[in-house]
C-alpha cells in the first residue's frame, strides 16, 4: 500500500513551519527511522525555501504543493510551485566546500542532491514539478558533490 501526502502552501512564508510539522507528523505515523525523517524534512525544507526565496513574484499567486508518497523502499517528494522556471537538475553542480571554507548560501542542491537518489525536473501549464526519490535504505554520505 501506497502512504500518500499532501500540503498547500498558500502562504509559503508562513506557512512553511506548519508544512514541516506536518511532514514529521506523516513520517513518524509510517513508523520511519529518525534517519530517514530527518533526510524528508531537510530535502523538502531546502527546495521549498529556495521556492520562497527564488521564486517570488511580487503581486502574483506564490503557492507551493508539496507531494510524498511513499512505496515501501523509497518515498518521492514532489514539489510543485508556479515561480519562474528552474531546472535544478540542469544547475551546474558546485563542489562542496573544503573543511574551514565558510561560505552562506549556494549549498541546499549540492546537500539535496546527496541525499536523493534521483531529481527530476518538468514544467508544465506554468508550474515547475521537481520530484526527489530518497532510498529509505540508504544512509548519508559526506559531500561529495558527485551528483
Amino acid at each position: 500500500m501506497i502512504a500518500k501526502f499532501d500540503f498547500a502552501l498558500n502562504r509559503p512564508e508562513e506557512d512553511q513551519a506548519e508544512l514541516l510539522a506536518a511532514v514529521e507528523e506523516f513520517a513518524a505515523a509510517l513508523g520511519l527511522p529518525p534517519s530517514v525523517r530527518y533526510r524528508l524534512g531537510l530535502v523538502i525544507d531546502e527546495l521549498v525555501t529556495n521556492c520562497i526565496a527564488h521564486g517570488a513574484r511580487p503581486g502574483e499567486d506564490r503557492g507551493i504543493r508539496v507531494g510524498i508518497s511513499d512505496s515501501g523502499d523509497d518515498m518521492t517528494v514532489e514539489i510543485v510551485d508556479s515561480g519562474p522556471p528552474f531546472d535544478p537538475t540542469a544547475h551546474a553542480g558546485r563542489k562542496c566546500l573544503q573543511p574551514g571554507d565558510v561560505k552562506v548560501g549556494g549549498m541546499g542542491l549540492c546537500l539535496v542532491r546527496n541525499l536523493a537518489t534521483r531529481m527530476e525536473y518538468s514544467r508544465s501549464d506554468g508550474f515547475n514539478r521537481t520530484r526527489i526519490t530518497l532510498a529509505k535504505s540508504i544512509q548519508e554520505n559526506a559531500c561529495t558533490s558527485g551528483r
